[in-house]
């Protein structure tokens, strides 16, 4: 019998299907296009005429580019078949650019020949390593260069004939290809084909279920009637298994399948055995199942109809939003599934109250994130006003599971007239909107500031480039490409160093130094800052315990943690186990979180600083002053130290605003009995403010910017000066160019 229904399977997939064997394609056998657009990229102009000489006779269409990012845009905007490709070029040289374009299309895709003047074999095996396919000396002579590039064109060719004829195959066996799934009932042995796993994005061989594990991944609503009709077929009211029920992907977006099986039974009527097939049926429901919603299917579909009506449309052009919703995973990982999806039906219905108008589309385009087509947009002040309508209407909490979540909307725009204007040939599509609007909602999330980025030209390159640090930011660990750097605390009493904040650093072998508010956003993204976190906690308590050593004397390690440690169950855990580790008494450890991040969810961060401070650990609230911490929270909270953000340190001689802050935020920790830590602090004049003020410690680039360990080390037993500030019972303030603005007295 189960001979009979693997049969009934392979039938099903098509494969036996006569019909099947008579798809085919058989390779143009017609030479490479004498027409092909070929680009050369040279910072040198008589090297391009040289080279656009040489290629006229054979009437190729050339295009010109002067720099790399300048080929990047070309080649995004223009349909290229070959890159000519200068390796000496100033910014962008040709290895980077060879690289990025690679990024972007393949070597069959889009033929590379470098150009070099240096004769070495280092040289061309770089080349070769970056991407390109061939490589010529310069200077260019004719012979060679056409013989290559013909050749490069002509291979080129073939690849596309290649390349349509698996497509072709790829689409019929898409098309009738369901997972297969078998459970032994007897065992709880359970196997599931590679296609089953793939439609749910469970292809990691690690994730072994058993028995009724699989249930795991159904929507809870659909759960109780899943096993009521599998129940029916098992106990013989059914004769088969066949029911519509909602999967969660590892994306914890929810995929509609058609689950169909059969049972094998024993002479008594047991059912030992059950097989079956999966069926993906998303596409054939257009609303998003859990909010409502239009799901990606159609919200593609409704873009690409508004790109076939824009040619009538003389003053008006079409937007597209892309909105993620921060901490989403957090709330997952916190209060569970259930919650998660409470959270983003009450945002869909919160995105329905922005947006009541006709011309107005709004979908779940799966997890966190949200689509918005505008219609009918005359400007980007239109799209913006949208946004901004977007942003006011999550600022008040959502309440999920008894509880107040405060979030916001990271979102980015990208009016429909940039695609079309000088990329018709392209054929803007929906995909290429979104992911334009994609890009610039990831750059909206390294804002401080607003809530939203507009897409621009110069994006393209960046994102690409982004990409590609995201791919090897996962490897950065392993290859210990991350690094420590260490600014000193400075006491302004004893004037001595008596503790550093660790700083994560990254070297890239390809790009050099990443700034952390660069790689930063990437780990929080693709959720690999928990690692980094941990391998920084680590590397900071080791280096802390070998200074303290050293002088024989205290001294505080500050290490920040971010809101995703935090929410971790493991955190506190990890800090006790990195302790026990590196014998760093806990006192001599200082956790530092932000302001803004402490308080979206303040009574589960108070839960886990408790917990924290339990083990001895020292507790800083980071950038204070910036956020909206509640004085309710705030006094229950078993703090420490409060860090004055630099911008209030940077202003303070610009705004009676900032040092009226500085002086109440004094205030406040010595009411409460905690410390107070000034960052930002560069010039004698603020210095020296502070003190007459009352700080009592201070960082910033007038003592030392960040260092690596051996420079660092050389501060331990410093001794600091500087002139001190006039003791006259007189607070004062200056304007920008140093004169005196106000006094008035101590205290």
């Amino acid at each position: 019998m189960l001979s009979n229904l693997a049969n009934a399977f392979t039938n099903q997939s098509g494969l036996q299907d006569p019909a099947f064997a008579s798809v085919g394609f058989v390779p143009s056998t017609n030479k490479p296009n004498d027409t092909a657009t070929i680009l050369i990229v040279d910072d040198d102009h008589r090297a391009r005429e040289a080279l656009k000489a040489l290629l006229k006779p054979d009437g190729y269409n050339i295009l010109e580019a002067s720099s790399g990012r300048e080929c990047i845009e070309i080649v995004h905007r223009e349909a290229v078949d070959l890159v000519m490709l200068d390796v000496q070029m100033p910014d962008l040289d040709g290895f980077s650019t060879g690289r990025i374009l690679r990024q972007m299309h393949d070597q069959h895709q889009l033929p590379i020949i470098m150009m070099t003047s240096i004769e070495s074999e280092g040289q061309v095996t770089k080349a070769f390593e970056y991407g390109a396919n061939d490589y010529v000396n310069k200077p260019v002579e004719r012979v060679v260069a056409t013989a290559r590039i013909k050749t490069q064109l002509a291979l080129r060719e073939t690849g596309k004939a290649l390349r349509s004829s698996e497509e072709r195959y790829a689409l019929v066996s898409l098309g009738t290809n369901d997972g297969i799934w078998d459970w032994n009932l007897l065992t709880g042995e359970l196997y599931l084909s590679a296609r089953w796993r793939a439609m749910v994005g469970m292809e990691d061989p690690t994730w072994g279920p058993r028995g009724a594990d699989w249930i795991d991944l159904v929507y809870y609503e659909d759960r109780k009637r899943v096993l009521s009709d599998l129940q029916a077929h098992l106990y013989g009211t059914a004769s088969h298994f066949e029911t519509e029920l909602r999967m969660r992907d590892r994306n914890h977006n929810f995929r509609w399948m058609l689950c169909r099986g059969l049972a094998v039974k024993d002479k008594t009527g047991l059912a030992f055995r059950i097989a079956g097939s999966l069926t993906d049926i998303t596409e054939g429901k257009v609303a998003d199942s859990l909010t409502g919603l239009p799901n990606r299917t159609l919200f593609q579909d409704r873009i690409n109809r508004c790109i076939e009506q824009m040619a009538g449309k003389k003053n008006e052009t079409f937007a597209v939003i892309y909105a993620d919703i921060d901490d989403f995973k957090m709330i997952n990982d916190q209060f569970g599934h259930e919650a998660g999806d409470a959270f983003l039906i009450s945002v869909a219905r919160r995105f329905e109250g922005a947006l009541r108008r006709s011309d107005a589309v709004i979908a779940r385009l799966g997890g966190d994130e949200f689509g918005i087509l505008l219609e009918s947009v005359r400007n980007e002040e239109d799209a913006i006003k949208i946004a901004k309508r977007i942003h006011e209407t999550l600022e008040s909490p959502i309440v999920v599971a008894e509880r107040e979540i405060q979030t916001r909307a990271r979102m980015g725009i990208v009016l429909a007239d940039y695609g079309l204007q000088g990329a018709v040939e392209q054929k803007i599509t929906a995909d290429s909107l979104l992911a334009y609007a994609d890009t610039a909602m990831y750059l909206a999330k390294s804002q401080r500031d607003s809530p939203y980025c507009l897409f621009k030209s110069k994006m393209i390159a960046d994102s690409t480039m982004r990409l590609e640090m995201a791919s090897e930011l996962r490897h950065a660990v392993q290859r210990e490409e991350l690094s420590l750097n260490y600014q000193p605390i400075i006491d302004l009493q004893t004037a001595s160093t008596v503790g550093y904040e660790a700083l994560v650093r990254w070297q890239h072998p390809f790009h050099g130094n990443v700034p952390p508010n660069v790689f930063i956003p990437i780990a929080e993204a693709k959720g690999l800052i928990v690692e980094i976190g941990e391998l920084v906690l680590r590397k900071a308590c080791q280096q802390a315990m070998q200074w303290r050593t050293q002088v024989n004397r205290d001294l505080i390690m500050s290490v920040n943690v971010s809101m995703r440690q935090l929410a971790s169950k493991r955190f506190v855990q990890t800090v006790v186990d990195t302790l026990r580790e590196t014998e760093l008494p806990p006192h001599c450890l200082k956790l530092e979180v932000t302001e803004s991040l402490l308080m979206q969810q303040p009574g589960e961060s108070l839960s886990k600083l408790h917990e924290l401070r339990q083990t001895g650990v020292m507790i800083s609230i980071d950038d204070f002053g910036t956020g909206y911490s509640s004085l309710a929270y705030l006094h229950q909270m078993p703090l420490d130290v409060l860090k004055v953000d630099r911008s209030f340190v940077n202003g303070m001689f610009e705004s009676g605003k900032h040092l009226a802050i500085i002086r109440a935020i004094l205030a406040l920790a010595s009411s409460l009995q905690l410390k107070v830590i000034a960052e930002g602090v560069e010039t004698i004049d603020q210095l020296q403010q502070l003190q007459v003020l009352g700080c009592e410690m201070v960082q910033g680039y007038y003592f030392s910017r960040p260092l690596p360990v051996k420079e660092a080390g050389e501060l331990l037993q410093r001794v600091w000066e500087w002139p001190k500030a006039e003791v006259c019972s007189l607070l004062f303030t200056r304007g920008p160019t140093g004169q005196l603005l106000t006094q008035s007295p101590v205290g």
